[in-house]
C-alpha cells in the first residue's frame, strides 16, 4: 500500500471513530446525516474504485449500527445497500446478521431475512477450516441473532 493511500485510510478511520464518539447520544437523523456527509467527503478523496467501494461498505456498516435500534423499516434499506456492496469477510457477515436480528424483532420480513442470513453463514462455515474457538464464536453470534430476532434456538 502506498504511503498516500495508507495516510488516507488512517485519516478516514480516525474520522469514522470521531463521528462514532461524537454521535453517541445523537438522534438517528443526526447520525444518518453525519455519516452521509462523511461518506461524501471521503468519496471525494478516494482515488480508486476499491477505495470508493470500501468507503461505502464501512459507512454502510456504521449506518446499519445506527439504524438497528430504530426497527426494520429504517434498517432494511441499509441492509439492501450492504448486500449490493458485498461482504469482505465472515466477521462482517456475522455483524450484519446480528444487527439484522436486532432490527428484525417482531417483523415477519425481518425474521425471514435473519433466518436467511443465518442459513447462509452456516452453509459457508460448515466445511470451512475453522479452529474450535472460531467455530464457537460463529455459533454464539448466530445464537444471539436467533434470540434477538425471536427465532427458535438451534439444536445442532
Amino acid at each position: 500500500m502506498s504511503t498516500a493511500r495508507e495516510e488516507r485510510s488512517l485519516r478516514w478511520g480516525q474520522a469514522r471513530d470521531q463521528a462514532f464518539l461524537s454521535l453517541k447520544n445523537a438522534s438517528l437523523e443526526d447520525k444518518i446525516s453525519t455519516y452521509r456527509q462523511l461518506e461524501k467527503k471521503m468519496l471525494k478523496e478516494a482515488t480508486t474504485n476499491f477505495e470508493r467501494r470500501e468507503i461505502k461498505r464501512r459507512i454502510t456498516t456504521d449506518l446499519l449500527q445506527a439504524a438497528s435500534p430504530a426497527g426494520w423499516s429504517t434498517f432494511a434499506p441499509y441492509l439492501r445497500r450492504m448486500e449490493s456492496l458485498g461482504y469482505v469477510d465472515l466477521d462482517e457477515r456475522l455483524l450484519v446478521c446480528v444487527l439484522t436480528a436486532k432490527a428484525a424483532a417482531g417483523t415477519a420480513a425481518g425474521m425471514k431475512k435473519t433466518a436467511e442470513l443465518i442459513v447462509d453463514i452456516e452453509r459457508r462455515t460448515r466445511s470451512a477450516r475453522l479452529d474450535d474457538d472460531r467455530r464457537g464464536e460463529v455459533k454464539n453470534a448466530l445464537e444471539r441473532a436467533r434470540r434477538f430476532s425471536g427465532l427458535p434456538p438451534s439444536f445442532g
